[in-house]
């Protein structure tokens, strides 16, 4: 005789375990987002979106008090995919995913920023990596870049 009580805890256990099944697999895209953001030392001016971004520069670079978003990207790419982000006049930054979202919950990048070489590191998913690059515009605003990766299917 099989127990209506055991009904909503197989069902509950399954869908729990469906819920949280793992965001990425392998050969899954990984959407990788790009924000250029131009900061100087010119006006205090602080977009709303870039106050905890503002707080954590400054610990670096104390002169930089303003800081606007220039423009933000984003393409899904897979494992061993590599896509030009464009950031600020002809600037581009260039990304690629060297391995998706393993046991570690982080994904593999590797990003070419402008005026540097490249820089590989692994992210967790949602959040975002700032770049302070050592590229000026003629306005002598500096580029930041922030690159985060989500998972999606």
């Amino acid at each position: 005789m099989i127990s209506t009580r055991s009904f909503p805890v197989a069902f509950f256990g399954t869908a729990l375990l469906i819920v949280q099944a793992p965001a990425c697999w392998a050969g899954d895209e990984i959407k990788v987002t790009v924000v250029a953001v131009l900061a100087t030392s010119q006006n205090k001016d602080v977009d709303d979106k870039l106050k905890c971004l503002a707080e954590e520069v400054q610990k670096k670079e104390p002169n930089l008090t303003g800081f606007r978003i220039q423009h933000c990207s984003c393409k899904a790419l897979s494992v061993g995919d590599k896509f030009k982000f464009p950031l600020v006049g002809d600037e581009i930054a260039e990304v690629s995913i060297q391995r998706g979202k393993g046991k570690d919950d982080r994904v593999g990048l590797t990003v070419k920023p402008p005026l540097a070489g490249e820089i590989v590191y692994s992210s967790c998913c949602g959040k975002f990596f700032p770049i302070i690059t050592r590229y000026q515009t003629k306005d002598k605003e500096r580029l930041i870049i922030a690159i985060r990766v989500q998972c999606c299917k």
